[in-house]
């Protein structure tokens, strides 16, 4: 087994540092305070307790399909948003790229846990969850 590490030290090295962020990317999702949600987890989540959801997409795109009760903000204008740190808030766009971006904001701003739609508005639609203000 030695020999096969001393011989493959790159891949070694490599195989070390990709469980090493695997490991990481799991313990700040299970541990951190932005918590990714599946549609299904968001229904829950909406259905036990108030919860401000942010849509972060054009207003045209909003416009034409969004989550019912979601407001259109957009990601420079989060600061805006008035919050208690223990609002349930979640964040949603075209992908999870600007909504991670949202969450991260929002906890900067005092937030204790911030959360977003994992896949964005694509993963709802393909999950046949319902739209509002679709034209």
């Amino acid at each position: 087994m030695l020999d096969f590490i001393a011989d493959n030290i790159v891949l070694f090295i490599t195989l070390t540092i990709l469980i090493f962020l695997i490991v990481n990317l799991e313990m700040n999702s299970l541990f951190g305070s932005i918590k990714k949600l599946t549609p299904d987890s968001l229904i829950q989540l909406l259905n036990g307790s108030k919860v401000l959801l942010i849509d972060l997409r054009s207003s045209e795109e909003f416009n034409a399909g969004h989550i019912i009760n979601a407001k259109n903000i957009s990601l420079d204008d989060i600061e805006s948003i008035k919050i208690n740190k223990e609002d349930s808030i979640v964040a949603y766009g075209i992908n999870d790229n600007e909504a991670i971006k949202a969450a991260k904001k929002l906890v900067k701003l005092g937030l204790e846990q911030a959360y977003y739609l994992e896949g964005g508005i694509n993963s709802w639609i393909e999950n046949s969850m319902p739209l509002s203000g679709e034209k």
